[in-house]
């Protein structure tokens, strides 16, 4: 960590290049230095990492209820539970 500190713009130079480093403190890893993904949108990075499952399906929203003159957001929510007997 030490030696990233003071040498930082050469090995951001070496990641631009392509390499990655891993980053460790007391020999203990606590990151990694990699070149970023151009064109890899934050999901797809996510998804790639393991940190994130899709969905098995795809599945879309209803469309939004129109709102109700004279009611707040919340009341015209009760309503519609009181509405809804399953």
């Amino acid at each position: 960590m030490r030696e990233l500190r003071h040498r930082l713009r050469e090995y951001l130079a070496r990641v631009e290049a392509g390499e990655s480093f891993e980053v460790t403190s007391f020999g203990r890893t606590v990151a990694y230095l990699a070149p970023a993904q151009a064109g890899q949108s934050t999901w797809d990075r996510l998804v790639a990492e393991g940190k994130l499952t899709p969905p098995l399906k795809r599945q879309s929203l209803p469309p939004p209820r129109p709102a109700v003159a004279g009611m707040t957001a919340t009341e015209a929510l009760l309503a519609e539970r009181q509405e809804d007997v399953r």
